[in-house]
């Protein structure tokens, strides 16, 4: 940018964290008075006297974040795990290599799960439309091309024009579609769901003769190797010594998102597949159109409309319920057991729990390693039991109330994905959108699009603009996109700038140098402040996720203050402390 254009006056430069914020949520939250039942009467926060700037990096990312993005999650939670190498330091024996392998396994079942969905969809499309049994092979072949040519798509607009990896992308968008294409091939010429088969998972059909559930098969498949994926990387950490134990956490976390990533590709896409069928039953039933087409299809097994215990396809949401329920008793065994912050005070206020959550965020590299073999395994046998003491058995008032339960649920899914609706869950699936989107796409060409690039590139110009004083003050995941802006800036730009820098309930520290320390390790953080004018970073021991920040001046702030109100992770922007420390800075001479 031309110096003529460059303003000569401090600039105070905000950059948001995680959640749908408009631009006014950077100046503070304003004190509200009531004065009656009905009215209300705020006053707006302050101002500084300097000029200030504020940046929104979510707007636009809500934008991107829609129906097909949370459809790739599960992909991107593969992308995430991927990220989550041991650092530099400790790559010999740090377990680097099983983790690209077990990412790169379960990231391929996740392709061979999402062709198998899309053929499985298409079947259930194809049995209320009057077309000849032949009809089905071309399923497979439709499903191949869509899934092929979307990876394609997204290879040359996505992957291809990061930053990183541009020469490295095209093998591992190679494989995933070479991978597409044999398996499409491979249900073309097998057609296991016709297959006779008397074990489980078999489906009788009016004939008399039973037929393997192939779609029911690979669900059992895949999920117990991400299961295995898990405790491989658990027993990894287990293995070592204590003082190599640290280094391994990350691949502990990464063990977490790998089986979840697979249980929601099934829960959810099967939720999405009772809701069109329920669908086309009604529509076709209420004008009289053709009726459901009775067969056995290719994944899709032989299905009787008026017995709905016999779809386990259906009834899989369930079993994915167990398996989040295991997780959750595991999570209160282990904090019930060891040594940390105990149980969660549910009823002590505000001000506990955002101390108990600061807690568990400082527990957890020694916690998890001990809840994920316990999750596993307690998953994996509520979810056995439940399909050996349920199958056969189910039937009545019960059940259909379970099948309705599952249909509302399923509506709320599309609502939320489709439509926008359901506010407080919309906020809740942005915020985790905002966390997984700032890797860009790597071990899944089918992750969703990042917002880091553009966010960089973004506020790097900005800072640009001025040549006097320019402090970036950053709150939370702000504060991760202003540190990597500044450790991978160009060395010309550093030197001529060096901007201040002010953090504010920060998880630099906590979650990113802790989950992903090859990426944020003790050089990122060393290059941060030597490429700043100075780096305040304020925590708050009622935040889940502020700590101290290698290399920052650390400053603790009370909380809650002499007014009683518990701040916690929020309303940083106000604070006394950082607004005096930017005060001084403002008039700090050159």
């Amino acid at each position: 940018m031309a110096e003529d254009q460059r303003t000569s006056t401090f600039t105070e430069i905000r950059v948001h964290g995680i959640g749908d914020h408009e631009y006014y949520t950077s100046l503070g939250l304003p004190r509200e008075k009531r004065l009656n039942a009905w009215v209300q009467v705020a006053e707006p926060p302050p101002l500084p006297e300097h000029q200030l700037r504020i940046v929104n990096w979510s707007r636009s990312h809500r934008r991107r974040t829609g129906f097909l993005w949370y459809l790739a999650f599960p992909f991107t939670l593969v992308n995430v795990a991927g990220r989550m190498e041991s650092s530099a330091v400790h790559r010999q024996g740090s377990g680097n290599g099983m983790l690209r392998a077990l990412v790169f396994a379960v990231g391929v079942i996740l392709t061979v799960s999402q062709l198998a969905w899309l053929v499985v969809l298409g079947e259930t499309l194809l049995r209320y439309i009057p077309l000849p049994p032949s009809a089905l092979n071309a399923v497979p072949v439709v499903a191949g091309l869509l899934l092929a040519g979307w990876l394609l798509y997204r290879y040359r607009k996505v992957v291809r024009r990061q930053s990183e990896r541009r020469g490295q992308a095209f093998i591992p968008a190679l494989v995933h579609g070479v991978v597409v294409v044999c398996v499409a091939l491979f249900l073309v010429l097998v057609r296991p769901a016709q297959v006779p088969w008397s074990g489980w998972p078999s489906a009788p059909t009016p004939a008399g003769t039973s037929h393997l559930d192939a779609m029911a098969l690979w669900i059992a498949i895949s999920i117990s190797a991400s299961f295995l994926a898990a405790l491989a990387l658990a027993a990894h950490y287990h293995a070592a010594g204590t003082q190599e134990r640290q280094a391994r956490v990350p691949l502990v976390a990464a063990g977490i998102l790998l089986p979840v990533a697979v249980l929601l590709m099934h829960a959810l896409t099967a939720l999405v597949r009772m809701i069109v069928d329920n669908l086309l039953a009604y529509v076709t039933g209420l004008f009289g159109l053709a009726q459901r087409r009775l067969h056995v299809g290719i994944l899709l097994p032989y299905d009787n409309p008026a017995d709905a215990s016999d779809s386990r396809l259906d009834l899989f949401p369930f079993l994915a319920l167990i398996a989040a329920v295991a997780a959750l008793v595991a999570a209160a065994v282990v904090l019930g057991i060891a040594k940390g912050p105990g149980l969660p005070p549910l009823f002590r206020g505000k001000a506990a729990r955002g101390r108990w959550w600061h807690e568990f965020t400082e527990a957890a590299p020694r916690l998890l390693p001990f809840m994920l073999p316990l999750a596993v395994l307690l998953a994996a046998a509520g979810m056995t039991t439940a399909i050996l003491l349920g199958e056969g058995r189910l039937g009545g008032p019960w059940l259909a109330l379970a099948i309705l339960v599952l249909q509302l649920f399923g509506a709320a899914v599309v609502l939320v994905m489709l439509l926008g609706q359901l506010r407080p869950v919309r906020e809740v699936l942005g915020k985790i959108a905002d966390i997984a989107g700032f890797w860009p796409v790597r071990d899944h060409p089918l992750a969703g699009s990042s917002y880091r690039d553009a966010a960089v590139s973004g506020i790097s110009e900005l800072v640009s603009r001025y040549s006097d004083g320019v402090v970036l003050v950053a709150h939370s995941q702000g504060s991760v996109i202003s540190a990597w802006l500044l450790a991978h800036g160009s060395e010309r730009n550093a030197a001529r700038e060096r901007p201040h820098l002010v953090t504010a309930g920060s998880p630099l520290a906590s979650l990113y140098a802790t989950f992903f320390p090859a990426a944020f390790s003790p050089q990122l953080f060393a290059d941060v402040e030597a490429r700043t004018g100075s780096w305040a970073n304020f925590w708050r021991r009622t935040d889940p996720v502020a700590f101290p920040v290698p290399g920052a001046e650390n400053r603790l702030l009370l909380d809650p203050r002499d007014d009683g109100v518990v701040r916690s992770h929020s309303d940083y922007w106000t604070e006394p402390a950082v607004m005096q420390h930017i005060e001084a800075l403002s008039r700090r001479p050159d």
